[in-house]
C-alpha cells in the first residue's frame, strides 16, 4: 500500500481518495485478483487516517466490485465485470460495427484509452461555474411554476431570446415558429416522425451524422447518400437522386459539418434551395455547432426564411451536454404539428433545463466564455492542421472553426486498418465508415482537435509514416 498517496490538503474527501487510489491499483493489475487487501486497522495506521474512513472506503469498493468481504477472513481483491475482458481493446473489436457503435463509444468507460474521434471537449474548457451560478439562481427563485408542467412549446422567455439569436443570423421568426426540445437529437427525431412514413426516401450527407442514420433506419425511411464536398453537398449528384427517387426531405449540416468540418458556400446554399423547390422536398438544416462559428455566414434558413427549411439548433455543444436543450424553427403550421407530437411523446421538455439555459445565456459571462472557447478551438485547429499536414496526412479541408478535422493517410485505403492499429496502441480512433449510410470502407477518419495535441496520439500518427 506504499503506492497510495493520501493528502489531507486535497479538496477530495479522504474516503474518495482511498477509493480512487485502490480502484486505480486494481485496474492496472498492481493489486492482483484474489490477493488479500490490507486490513482496515493496518491501512489506517500506515496512512495516518481513521479506521472509520478506511472502513467506509472499503464498503464502497465492495459495492463497486473491487473488493470482496469474507466473514472472519477480511477483504480480498476482485475485478468488476466490466474489467474482465483480456486485451484492452477486445470489447470494441469484438463488436460488429453499426452506426450505434460510435454513439456507444462515447459512453463506454475506458480508463486505458482516449477516444480521439469523439465529440467531447476538455472539461476545463467548459464553464461549470456558470452552470453552478445558474442552479443557485433557480433555487433562490423557485416558484410554483417549477413544480408544474411547462409550456409544450418550451419556456417562453428562452424562445423570445431565441428570436433575437436567429435574427442575428438573418432568420426572422415568431414565438409560435419556435419549439424547444430535449437537445438537437430529439428535435431531429420529432421531425423524422412528423415528416416521414416507412419507405419514404430522404437525402443525407455522405459522410454524415451517424445517429441520424440510425434514426432514419428505425423509422423505416430510406437514406440516399449525397457526397459531401468542401463547399457543401454535391448538387449534381443530389439532382440525379431527386429526379430518380423524389425524396421527401434532405437532412444536412450546413456549417461545421460533422465529420468533415466543412461549411456550405452561399452559392451552394442558393442552388440547394432552388433544387428543393424544383423537386418539392423539405430541407432540415442542422446547425448544432452554430455558436462555435464566429463569422456569421448565411444559413440555408436565412435564404428561405423558414418556408421550406426547418432549422435545428442546440445549446448542448457550448454549455453542457448534460443540459439537453435544443430547438426547431419552422413554419407555424408544421411547428403546431411538431408540438402535438412532442406532447404525445414526452408531454413537455424540461422547464428546469430551459430556465437554466436562459440564465446562462443572459449572463454576460456566457458571451466571454464563448469567445474564449472559439479562440481555443481556433488555435487547436490551426496547430492540428499544421501538424497533420507536416506528417503527410491529407486534410479534407481546413475548417472555419469547430472541433473536427477529416483526414486520411496516403498509404491506407481503409481507415479501419488505422483503427485496429490504434486500438492495439491504446488509441481510440473511429473508422470513417461509421459516418456513412452503407458503412462502406473509406480511407478518411475524424480527429477532435481539442485533444489533437495529445502526445500519445501524435506519437501514433507519426509512427504511421
Amino acid at each position: 500500500m506504499a503506492l497510495i498517496k493520501i493528502s489531507s490538503n486535497s479538496k477530495t474527501s479522504l474516503v474518495e481518495q482511498v477509493v480512487n487510489e485502490l480502484k486505480s491499483l486494481v485496474e492496472h493489475d498492481v493489486l492482483r485478483t484474489g490477493s488479500r487487501a490490507t486490513s482496515i486497522r493496518t491501512f489506517a495506521l500506515q496512512h495516518h487516517i481513521s479506521a472509520h474512513t478506511v472502513a467506509e472506503a472499503y464498503e464502497r469498493l465492495v459495492a463497486l466490485g473491487y473488493l470482496q468481504s469474507r466473514p472472519r477472513s477480511g477483504f480480498f481483491v476482485t475485478k468488476p465485470h466490466h474489467l474482465l475482458d483480456s486485451p484492452a481493446h477486445s470489447r470494441i473489436i469484438a463488436r460488429d460495427f453499426d452506426h450505434m457503435w460510435q454513439l456507444r463509444s462515447y459512453f463506454e468507460e475506458r480508463p486505458d484509452m482516449t477516444n480521439f474521434s469523439s465529440g467531447h471537449l476538455p472539461a476545463s474548457w467548459m464553464d461549470s461555474d456558470l452552470i453552478k451560478s445558474g442552479l443557485k439562481s433557480l433555487a433562490s427563485k423557485a416558484d410554483t411554476a417549477l413544480t408544474q408542467y411547462g409550456d409544450p412549446y418550451g419556456y417562453a422567455p428562452l424562445r423570445t431570446l431565441l428570436q433575437s439569436k436567429l435574427l442575428g443570423l438573418g432568420i426572422h421568426s415568431q414565438p409560435d415558429q419556435l419549439l424547444l426540445t430535449s437537445g438537437a437529437s430529439q428535435a431531429t427525431d420529432l421531425v423524422i416522425r412528423c415528416l416521414l412514413q416507412p419507405g419514404d426516401k430522404v437525402l443525407v450527407d455522405d459522410p454524415g451524422y451517424f445517429n441520424l442514420f440510425s434514426n432514419l433506419h428505425m423509422q423505416g425511411a430510406i437514406a440516399l447518400p449525397v457526397p459531401r464536398n468542401t463547399d457543401g453537398p454535391d448538387l449534381d449528384r443530389l439532382e440525379q437522386l431527386a429526379q430518380e427517387h423524389k425524396p421527401v426531405a434532405m437532412f444536412t449540416q450546413s456549417m461545421l459539418h460533422a465529420p468533415t468540418g466543412s461549411s456550405i458556400s452561399p452559392g451552394n446554399a442558393h442552388r440547394l434551395l432552388r433544387l428543393a423547390e424544383q423537386y418539392d422536398f423539405r430541407i432540415v438544416e442542422n446547425d448544432a455547432y452554430c455558436d462555435m462559428l464566429a463569422p456569421q455566414l448565411p444559413r440555408i434558413a436565412t435564404l428561405d426564411q423558414l418556408s421550406r427549411v426547418l432549422y435545428i439548433g442546440s445549446f448542448s455543444k457550448t454549455l453542457s451536454s448534460a443540459m439537453r436543450v435544443g430547438f426547431i424553427a419552422g413554419n407555424e403550421k408544421l411547428m403546431h404539428e411538431l408540438a402535438n407530437m412532442k406532447m404525445t411523446a414526452s408531454i413537455t421538455s424540461s422547464q428546469l433545463d430551459e430556465r437554466l439555459v436562459f440564465h446562462c445565456l443572459t449572463e454576460g459571462q456566457y458571451r466571454r466564455n464563448l469567445e474564449r472557447l472559439r479562440y481555443r478551438l481556433s488555435i487547436s485547429m490551426q496547430q492540428s492542421c499544421d501538424l497533420l499536414e507536416s506528417l503527410g496526412y491529407q486534410l479534407f479541408c481546413r475548417p472555419l472553426g469547430g472541433k473536427f478535422v477529416w483526414l486520411r493517410h496516403p498509404d491506407y485505403d481503409n481507415s479501419e486498418e488505422i483503427w485496429r492499429l490504434a486500438a492495439d496502441a491504446g488509441i481510440g480512433i473511429s473508422p470513417g465508415k461509421v459516418f456513412r449510410v452503407g458503412m462502406s470502407p473509406t480511407p478518411w477518419f475524424r480527429i477532435n482537435v481539442s485533444i489533437g495535441n495529445d502526445p500519445a496520439l501524435i506519437k501514433f500518427l507519426s509512427a504511421l509514416r
